[in-house]
């Protein structure tokens, strides 16, 4: 058996960061259930533009999905890895498995994140974008994946840790 930490037993200079933390897992939580269509239009998108780049609407759909999703990506994975796993690690209320795991997935959605970035959907070469859609493709897949795993797992544990 593990000797997690208790709330109880953080240091008491972190808990001025606990109402931060509180406000954040809520912001957190409401992202991810606003990105449903978008996410949606981009999986489509990206699986049309990887075996046909030329088609335009697909194109401009990619684009706008990607314009969206990109900064609340950015934003989301930023405050997770800057500020809620630092305080959860220090808190002691997630085993290092658990932490490893979202991290691992983290740097995955970093990789994915790095292959759309500079990319024009409305203006790139054809085999630029059929490479660029597949990983839009790829990233909503893992993001819906990890959406799901942080609404049932990262959230509920970040709460209890929270409100105990």
């Amino acid at each position: 058996m593990t000797n997690a930490k208790k709330p109880s037993a953080i240091p008491a200079e972190n808990f001025s960061d606990t109402g931060k933390i509180k406000n954040l897992t809520e912001k957190l939580s409401r992202e991810e259930y606003s990105l449903g269509m978008p996410l949606l239009d981009a999986a489509v998108a990206g699986a049309i533009l990887g075996f046909r780049p030329s088609d335009r609407e697909m194109r401009a759909q990619a684009q706008r999905c990607w314009e969206i999703l990109k900064p609340q990506l950015n934003q989301h994975l930023l405050s997770e890895d800057e500020t809620v796993l630092p305080w959860a690690e220090v808190a002691g209320g997630l085993p290092p498995e658990v932490m490893d795991r979202i991290k691992k997935s983290h740097l995955e959605m970093r990789s994915l994140i790095s292959k759309l970035n500079g990319v024009s959907f409305k203006e790139d070469p054809d085999k630029v974008v059929a490479v660029a859609g597949k990983a839009l493709c790829v990233l909503v897949v893992k993001l819906d994946d990890l959406i799901d795993s942080e609404e049932m797992r990262l959230l509920p544990a970040l709460r209890k840790m929270l409100f105990a």
